[in-house]
């Protein structure tokens, strides 16, 4: 099980690295840099639409990848009734959430049409989501690693046709309207593939005959509850802060605040990727009753070195990175923000191999109970902190919750799976994170190369660390030619 991690996390990282930074940097940062402080209204309404997700998934996906990982022969049954009530949760997900932006936040109709279309977005990529659920439940691993960009790439090229042709005119409209139809043509994608691998029919069962089909329908509601929570709370308390200051501060100070939050979304893809390959692998170890520890602390390490070395990097390249993203617009104001927020990618990539962990071994209800005291807590601090530092409180408030729930994250596994961190985990551990700091501040105030090299330098710096501190063993890297 390690080799084929180890292996499909190479794929994933390359394939990722190919694609996504192209539409975050290319496509999604051009339209920033087109829009002006607009932007900041488009960050907010988006990040609105990831606030309800509760009831756009309901946990399905989650509790779709780990039972089919289990149970391969219950796709049949599950598929058609599960993809019947996703429909019906998308209603009303689209349907809440326009009157919370309309009634509750006060957005006006000038905007409403553009939430609109980002939540029809929000639908189809949980969609994809789900089906791609099948297909790694049914241990087609890397199959799930070549469509994890699909949608990324189709982006370039739709929202590529607008931004860099006269065909139609510009507008965040438009562009939302382009990642429409990417998602599209994704989701049909990657229902052929899985109706290549997986006999089931197509209309649900239970719409034909809903006295026979009611029992199981609820029976799925009740289990996917606890995924659900976990979906809602996670949106929460990450997702909350750019609606707050968009409300509180105005878009300007938004905007300020999304060109931080995109090198913080470009960094954790690592950390999704993660999370996505390590599910079903964590759920079929336990249900064979073998050692996960193995495996958590080998994604562990490699996770940690990869966090720091990047997030480490950028802090000290904030301002050249944000300069020659941003040309006209970079200024100390984002310098700060970026320099702030950043480290939380740490504690969220953290959070995300304890807290998948902790999910293929059912325990939702134990992760929500942080959950919840992370969103009081990030509420608490961007009502505090908005009003005097603007951006830069949201991002101190997003790193305080993230390093939180990264803390409970690890104490829950501790105590559920009796982990027990060694004196050498925690001396590769710590030492790393020292030994990273050290070299990039010498590579960024002692030498006099130009930032590309010194940014190219310390990522090598965190390789060279990762077998001085044998975060990677030679065993790990030997298993991968058996």
């Amino acid at each position: 099980m390690k080799r084929e991690f180890l292996l499909n996390i190479l794929l994933l990282v390359f394939i990722n690295l190919l694609i996504k930074p192209i539409f975050i940097f290319g496509i999604d940062l051009g339209v920033q840099n087109r829009v002006g402080e607009d932007y900041g209204t488009y960050f907010a309404l988006l990040n609105l639409a990831y606030l309800f997700q509760i009831l756009n998934d309901f946990g399905i996906q989650s509790f779709n990848n780990r039972h089919i990982s289990q149970h391969p022969q219950l796709l049949p049954k599950y598929f058609p009734n599960l993809l019947a009530i996703k429909w019906l949760l998308a209603t009303l997900y689209v349907t809440l959430t326009m009157a919370v932006a309309a009634f509750v936040l006060g957005y006006g109709a000038d905007v409403l049409p553009l939430l609109f279309i980002l939540l029809v977005n929000q639908v189809l990529v949980q969609l994809i989501l789900f089906l791609r659920s099948n297909i790694s439940g049914l241990g087609h691993y890397r199959l799930d690693s070549l469509l994890s960009s699909l949608d990324k790439l189709l982006m370039v090229v739709t929202c590529g046709v607008l931004i860099w042709t006269d065909w139609l005119s510009f507008s965040l409209l438009n562009f939302a309207l382009a990642q429409t139809l990417a998602l599209f043509v994704t989701a049909l994608v990657v229902f052929i593939l899985l109706r290549q691998r997986a006999e089931f029919p197509v209309k649900p069962s239970w719409a034909s005959n809903w006295r026979s089909g009611r029992p199981a329908v609820f029976s799925m509601f009740r289990q996917s509850l606890p995924y659900a929570l976990v979906v809602l709370l996670m949106f929460a308390y990450t997702r909350l802060d750019a609606v707050l200051l968009e409300r509180m501060a105005g878009a300007a100070h938004a905007d300020v605040y999304a060109s931080a939050f995109r090198l913080l979304e470009a960094c954790n893809m690592f950390g999704y990727l993660f999370a996505s390959l390590l599910l079903p692998m964590f759920a079929r170890i336990l249900k064979q009753k073998e050692a996960v520890r193995p495996l958590t602390s080998m994604s562990f390490k490699l996770i940690w070195a990869g966090s720091v070395t990047l997030a480490a990097a950028i802090f000290f390249a904030r301002e050249d990175l944000l300069r020659l993203m941003m040309p006209a617009r970079a200024n100390e104001y984002r310098f700060d923000v970026l320099g702030v927020l950043i480290w939380a990618f740490i504690p969220v990539s953290v959070t995300y191999i304890f807290s998948t962990l902790l999910t293929a071994r059912e325990r939702m209800m134990r992760m929500n109970r942080f959950f919840v005291v992370g969103i009081a807590l990030d509420l608490g601090l961007n009502l505090l902190l908005i009003p005097h530092w603007q951006a830069i409180g949201s991002a101190t408030a997003a790193l305080v919750t993230q390093i939180f729930i990264a803390g409970a994250m690890i104490w829950l596994c501790v105590h559920e799976f009796e982990f027990r961190p060694s004196r050498l985990g925690l001396i590769q551990t710590i030492g790393f994170f020292a030994f990273i700091l050290v070299c990039d501040w010498f590579l960024f105030e002692k030498t006099g190369f130009v930032w590309p090299i010194k940014f190219t330098a310390a990522l090598g710096v965190g390789l060279v660390g990762l077998f001085v501190f044998k975060m990677v063993g030679v065993k790990s890297l030997r298993a991968l030619k058996q």
